[in-house]
Formats: structure tokens, C-alpha cells, sequence
């Protein structure tokens, strides 16, 4: 079953043939265009957790650069976690959890794949860098078509002006954005900006819809690709998944008269 939601007609997508799934089952996988996938020379994720799954799948259809940037997680906390469970007989699958996300790390974060300890929205070293100082550096070593993947809650607001500076060597975009009904005005300005296309939305189910319906965080796509110029009119489509499996896929309605807090 399904739940009704609304956003504003500047969030509805356009039509584009080439969208996939790319990513784990439900929370941590996005549809893209497929396109940007083989056109891109890098990946940059902004977030990662313990979830890099969009990063892997990614690589295994065009293996590119990957850089990651998350300072709260590293693999020395990762095996704390393991052998913290590792005593619990009582808990087998935590801990078979953490020995997997272990595991994974040390087999994906090699060679040309790298995990930057760092929070990105402000150049203030060591612990913070700005999206532009990460792209300055892409450019300097000849990378001019990069696939960004963006999930920083709530720090997504002070890369936006930044995005769109940097818009020419963006090959494609999966951002996405919290406290989405506080900060309408705010996507509204970039996405008239922003040069790519939107093609895709998503509502995350982990978060609520407020009292008017609108989604508290959505997932957005953009591509450098030209689309049909047509609106998409149903979603989620059959390639999207609940981000929480346990509960209602959200529905989405465009409209006009969309009300915030």
C-alpha cells in the first residue's frame, strides 16, 4: 500500500528513457540515468555511513576514481563495533553485520577508491573542505566529467551555490535534500539555476510527511542529458524502492499549492 504526497510543481521530472536502479535494495540505492554512468571520469559521494553500495555498483559498470568524504566513520570504528558483538552470542546478526561492513571496506577502499575523513560545506581544515575546493582538485588532475552523489543531512543547502558554479564538469546528480518543507524556496532558486536536467524524485519514507502532506526529505536526479521536455506524471516508478521497507511507499502529486510549516 501506498501513501499520498505532495510537492510543488517545480520538483516534477522529466521524462527520460535511460533511468536505472543503481545501489543496494531499499535505503542506500538511487535511480539514475544510466548515461551518466559510462560518460563519467570520477565519482564523488558526499556521505556514506555504512552503506557505499551506490558506489560499488557504480564501479562495477564503469570502474572510475572514487572518492568518498564522510569523517564520522572509518574502519577502526567499523571492527570496534564487531568485536564489541563478537562476545554477544545472543546478537549473531549484529555482529555479522559489522564483520561484513568490515570486510567490504578493506575490499573496496583500494587502489583508486579512496574514503577522505572529512565533512564537506566549509573550507575549515582540517576536518571540514568545500565542494569547490574538492572539484579545483578534480580539475587540476583533468577530470571534467564527475557523478556526484549527495547525502549530508542537511549540510546539502551550503553546496548548492557551489553546484551550480561548477555545474560544467558535472556529468550527473543524486542529492538528497532534509527538511525539505523548511527549504522550498531555497531548491525552488536552484534548480532554475542548476543547467542539468531533474528527471527523477523520490520520496524517502524514513521521514514523515508534515502536516500538509509534504515529504520532510525527498531524493532528486539530475543528468547533463536532454530529455524529452515531457513531465514525468506517476511516481514512484517500478525501479524505486522504499528506503524503509517496513512501512508505506509515499505516492507523489504535483501541485501548485503546496503549504509548508
Amino acid at each position: 500500500m501506498k501513501t499520498q504526497s505532495i510537492l510543488p510543481k517545480f520538483l516534477q521530472p522529466k521524462v527520460i528513457n535511460s533511468l536505472a536502479r543503481v545501489g543496494g535494495n531499499n535505503d542506500g540505492g538511487y535511480v539514475i540515468d544510466k548515461k551518466n554512468i559510462s560518460n563519467s571520469d570520477a565519482l564523488v559521494g558526499l556521505g556514506m555511513s555504512d552503506d557505499w553500495s551506490f558506489e560499488e555498483d557504480f564501479n562495477s559498470i564503469n570502474s572510475v576514481p572514487t572518492y568518498i568524504y564522510d569523517e564520522t566513520v572509518s574502519l577502526k570504528k567499523f571492527l570496534k563495533k564487531c568485536f564489541k558483538y563478537i562476545i554477544r552470542f545472543n546478537k549473531p546478526k549484529i555482529f555479522f553485520h559489522w564483520f561484513k561492513t568490515s570486510y567490504n571496506y578493506i575490499k573496496f577502499f583500494q587502489g583508486n577508491k579512496f574514503h577522505c575523513k572529512k565533512l564537506v560545506g566549509i573550507d575549515l581544515p582540517p576536518d571540514y573542505i568545500s565542494l569547490t575546493t574538492i572539484l579545483n582538485k578534480l580539475k587540476v588532475e583533468k577530470f571534467s566529467h564527475i557523478y556526484l552523489k549527495i547525502d549530508i543531512e542537511g549540510w546539502e543547502y551550503r553546496l548548492l551555490d557551489d553546484l551550480i558554479v561548477n555545474s560544467e564538469i558535472i556529468e550527473g546528480l543524486v542529492i538528497e535534500f532534509h527538511d525539505l518543507d523548511l527549504h522550498l524556496d531555497k531548491i525552488e532558486k536552484f534548480i532554475k539555476k542548476f543547467p542539468l536536467q531533474l528527471v527523477h524524485v523520490h520520496c524517502n519514507n524514513y521521514s514523515p510527511l508534515n502536516v500538509n502532506n509534504t515529504p520532510i526529505a525527498i531524493e532528486c536526479t539530475f543528468t547533463c542529458e536532454k530529455t524529452s521536455g515531457q513531465l514525468v506524471t506517476n511516481l514512484p516508478n517500478t525501479q524505486d524502492m522504499p528506503n524503509n521497507p517496513f512501512i508505506k511507499e509515499y505516492t507523489i502529486d504535483f501541485s501548485d499549492k503546496v503549504l509548508s510549516f
